[in-house]
């Protein structure tokens, strides 16, 4: 798989972990603010990465006294970006619970003879972002082959039925009208959401040089017959990187690969196109899966709605439960959109019973005003902050997480953070800084926004923090500066 997918659950170094549990709760009378040459060095600061066309605006507050440290332009709606996800993963968490499970299920339909499943197999999606190698290796059928030998271990090795599966526990549309409408549909960053996911809704190009002069290797990862490649590549002499352009039409699984391949280039090229129709993607290779365990299927690969009249025709085969703290590290440490998405339309499941964008910002909304901290003239397009047209406050985000940081399951939470000079969007941030494993933050970028949420060790303090910047001067040095500004005051 790919860099952007972790290899291990990630979590923050335990130093940081510790320092921001054991803090001794102070009175708002006990601890010092900042003085005005601070608090003029710091506007200074963001004075300048504003510059004269741009918006800033930050928000600082210290979690032990509950004081507001700074406030610069806090009640100003931004474009967030990837800080959207700070809400949604907050809401989540607050709203399903630490304990929440995605449970997928493979269901049987049918008498099982010699063999023989007389009937149907039906996959059921429930809203699981990690069907894939992310915590197994790297290995994207890891999960699917447990499952086809759960199945041959039952006794079935051949399904005279269809093969079903059912994406329906959400429903509307699948693409963001708010998100890029030219080809970006085909990165990573936005694929398709849907209840039954796998392998990110993305399927992996792997090129490597063949003969010079002839088309280089082009392999699929997984190997699967649900896309087709048109090789537009050619072998190159020489060395260096190779350099390759992926296309698709959009609906379609059809990918063009162009691109030149230095025969002395090492390793090629390895990267990531999304799938149109990812559920049943899914359910093609599980297909394929189970035919190369040795349970083949006669009949074809179907949508279908598992309506509840039926499902005492039904027994459970399979039955998978992830975490939803789990979920949550892709989400805030490698900004995983998918991920956020699918959590969106849980929200929207729990609060609506149904999961849609919309029924998914109707209660993220809620959750704000619930806890005091909606603003009615934000606006709210997704869950990941894709969309340009989202507008939240620093003032909003640096409440959330101030709330976060009161519950009981703080940590799971802050686990799920970046951490500067260590980890996901942050890694190689802040390293020869003193910032360095100091900082657990949500990062945010689309074009012309910049952004940082998350929290802060200053030596004794404990400070939650949140920057929005769109189309300043200045991008993410200004807003390294400034945390480092205040850990120096506070330190």
């Amino acid at each position: 798989m790919t860099a952007r997918l972790l290899p291990r659950f990630a979590l923050l170094s335990l130093a940081f972990a510790l320092a921001l549990a054991s803090r001794v709760p102070a009175t708002a009378d006990s601890l010092p603010g900042l003085s005005d040459a601070t608090q003029a060095a710091i506007e200074a600061r963001l004075q300048k990465a504003q510059g004269k066309r741009g918006e800033m605006t930050c928000v600082a507050i210290d979690l032990d006294s509950g004081k507001t440290l700074i406030d610069y332009d806090g009640a100003h709606l931004l474009a967030p970006a990837s800080n959207m996800k700070v809400l949604t993963s907050a809401a989540a968490l607050c709203t399903l619970g630490s304990e929440y499970e995605f449970v997928t299920r493979v269901l049987a339909r049918g008498q099982v003879a010699n063999g023989v499943l007389s009937g149907d197999l039906c996959i059921v999606g429930g809203g699981d972002p990690n069907i894939s190698g992310r915590f197994y290796g790297d290995d994207p059928l890891t999960l699917l082959r447990d499952w086809a030998a759960k199945l041959k271990a039952a006794g079935i090795t051949r399904i005279d039925g269809d093969l079903l599966y059912d994406s329906t526990l959400f429903g509307g549309a699948a693409f963001n009208e708010g998100w890029p409408q030219d080809d970006q549909f085909i990165r990573w960053y936005c694929a398709e959401v849907s209840a039954l996911a796998f392998n990110d809704n993305c399927i992996n190009v792997k090129v490597t040089p063949g003969e010079i002069g002839q088309a280089a290797k082009v392999e699929l990862i997984p190997a699967t017959s649900y896309c087709s490649v048109v090789n537009e590549t050619r072998t190159i002499g020489g060395k260096g990187a190779a350099l390759i352009d992926l296309r698709r039409e959009r609906g379609q699984n059809v990918i063009h690969v162009k691109g030149n391949v230095p025969a002395g280039g090492g390793g090629g090229y390895v990267g990531e196109i999304t799938v149109a129709d990812p559920a049943r993607f899914a359910a093609s290779v599980f297909r394929e899966t189970l035919e190369a365990a040795g349970i083949s299927v006669a009949g074809k690969t179907t949508a279908h709605t598992l309506e509840a009249q039926e499902l005492p025709g039904f027994k459970t085969m399979v039955e998978h439960r992830a975490k939803l703290a789990q979920a949550l590290v892709p989400v805030n440490t490698n900004s995983q959109n998918l991920h956020a998405e699918m959590l969106l339309r849980q929200l929207g499941l729990a609060y609506a019973g149904k999961g849609t964008f919309k029924t998914g910002i109707a209660a993220l909304r809620e959750w704000l005003e619930k806890n005091s901290l909606l603003d009615e003239a934000m606006t709210i397009l997704d869950g990941s902050g894709l969309a340009a047209g989202n507008r939240v406050s620093a003032r909003a985000l640096a409440g959330v997480l101030a709330l976060m940081a009161r519950r009981d399951d703080a940590e799971i939470f802050r686990a799920s953070l970046a951490v500067g000079g260590e980890s996901g969007t942050l890694k190689k941030r802040m390293r020869e800084t003193p910032l360095k494993g100091n900082v657990a933050a949500k990062t945010g970028y689309i074009n012309g926004v910049r952004a940082l949420s998350g929290y802060l060790l200053a030596g004794k303090r404990r400070i939650a923090f949140s920057m929005l910047m769109n189309d300043c001067a200045e991008g993410t040095p200004a807003q390294d500066d400034v945390l480092e500004l205040l850990a120096q005051a506070l330190s």
